[in-house]
């Protein structure tokens, strides 16, 4: 009984120490209020001089704000040593508050100005039905944050190392833990896995990194391989059962992470991805993602047409942003109001030109083929970003060509792109373009996807 004892808490003391240690990132601060830019009428009925302030709707508990006496209704009219509150410039303030930082708030209440000083708290962090740690990892000469649920009760787990789409957005979910991948996250944990996420360079708290929206796609990779490392060597973790996930083009990493990994994973699993190369795959978004909303056929034709000679100097040729807007006929697509490559100061999604030109020059079905490693390929019944199950079943195919019956092809009934329970393509297209698809995607996650991953980890 009492080596039982002590070995369960030397092992909570090693996860304590690997994730309490003295870490280079710091933990994100929060002002704990809803607020909206006050409205001209407001400050001219309370004779405000100041001509940008922000409205305080609402103050969390325990937060910032509360510890500092900020009320609902209060008037901010300067923050540290910012004294005129654009709503915009507000919001970056926040955003680069840090955990402890010194912060001194200027505000009115009833006409009487008023100077808080304080000490900024914590951000909120992820709940769990576990444990959630904040850790980091290196990467060339910053860090990159991750973050760790780990399953409660189970000294030696079974993990997946989740790699999250092409955009630079957080994948922080502390204020919204409803989002589907957070709430896969969730349905892993349950069923006693430990789960690993990482920032990307220069997204959330990482630090010391370039930018995301500069980075071309092996720079990206190796800080999956970096965190997929740190995912196996972690206390709790049994790195002989260790899994990765990828989502959409987080899943062209996962056989390459796979194929250079010291230690194989237990297996892999996709999701909404694509294989075939990404020119190809553009082409495809252009011709045939749009009859999935039964849209005519000719116009997809002509604007297919029209992009093939951007997409190809773009992508296969590896022309940069610069080069492409020195051809009119490429200047006026880029420029267009309908912006189809989402094109913004010399990035397309927000990612730098040569990332997706990286990405194309990846031999998708080769390194399959040369990963050698169980695979879980899901396509999503109403997926129009994957366009087809093509990919899915090709990956499935090349997996049991050289690793006979371990390539699993599985269609996910009644799923989109992002794990949201839908009916149709028309459907999602719609409830995107009324704004209404976060708040739909958030109470209609298709749970079928955590049964049939687990099931499926289960049985490797």
């Amino acid at each position: 009984m009492y080596a039982k004892l002590s070995h369960g808490i030397f092992i909570m003391l090693i996860a304590f120490v690997s994730t309490a240690q003295a870490q280079h990132l710091h933990r994100k601060g929060s002002l704990g209020i809803d607020y909206v830019e006050a409205p001209d009428s407001l400050l001219n009925a309370l004779k405000i001089e100041e001509a940008h302030c922000i409205w305080v709707k609402s103050v969390h508990p325990e937060s910032t704000a509360a510890q500092l006496g900020i009320r609902p209704d209060d008037i901010l009219v300067a923050i540290n040593e910012t004294d005129s509150l654009y709503l915009f410039d507000f919001h970056n303030l926040e955003q680069q508050l840090k955990e402890n930082d010194p912060i001194s708030i200027t505000y009115l209440r009833k006409n009487r100005k008023t100077r808080a000083v304080g000490i900024v708290k914590p951000a909120p962090r992820e709940n769990s039905a576990g444990e959630v740690f904040y850790d980091e990892v290196p990467y060339q000469r910053g860090y990159l944050r991750t973050i760790v649920h780990r399953p409660s009760n189970i000294d030696k787990a079974p993990a997946v190392f989740y790699i999250q789409d092409f955009d630079c957005g957080s994948i922080d979910f502390s204020k919204d833990s409803l989002s589907p991948t957070k709430q896969l996250v969730d349905g892993w944990v349950k069923a006693g896995y430990a789960v690993v996420r990482v920032e990307k360079p220069g997204v959330g708290e990482s630090a010391g990194t370039k930018d995301c929206a500069r980075l071309d796609y092996q720079e990206e990779l190796a800080a999956f391989q970096n965190a997929f490392r740190f995912t196996q060597k972690l206390p709790f973790v049994d790195s002989s059962k260790v899994f990765i996930f990828g989502h959409s083009i987080g899943g062209t990493a996962v056989p390459i992470v796979a194929l250079k990994a010291r230690l194989k994973p237990r297996g892999v699993m996709v999701y909404g991805t694509v294989v075939k190369p990404w020119f190809e795959h553009m082409l495809d978004v252009f011709r045939k993602q749009p009859l999935l909303y039964k849209e005519s056929l000719l116009p997809s034709d002509v604007n297919a047409r029209m992009m093939t000679p951007l997409l190809y100097e773009w992508l296969v040729q590896g022309r940069s942003a610069t080069d492409l807007l020195s051809v009119p006929d490429f200047e006026a697509i880029l420029t267009s109001k309908e912006n189809p490559l989402g094109y913004r100061r010399g990035t397309f999604w927000g990612r730098s030109a040569g990332y997706f030109a990286d990405l194309n020059r990846v031999n998708l079905l080769q390194t399959w083929a040369q990963a050698n490693v169980p695979t879980l390929a899901i396509h999503g019944e109403f997926d129009s970003q994957a366009i087809s199950p093509e990919a899915a079943q090709q990956i499935a195919q090349i997996v049991n060509e050289s690793l006979p019956n371990k390539g699993t092809y599985k269609l996910l009934r009644n799923a989109d792109h992002f794990m949201a329970r839908v009916n149709s393509f028309t459907e999602y297209k719609q409830l995107q373009q009324k704004g209404k698809y976060k708040d739909f995607a958030s109470h209609n996650f298709n749970a079928a996807i955590i049964e049939m991953t687990v099931n499926w980890m289960q049985q490797q």
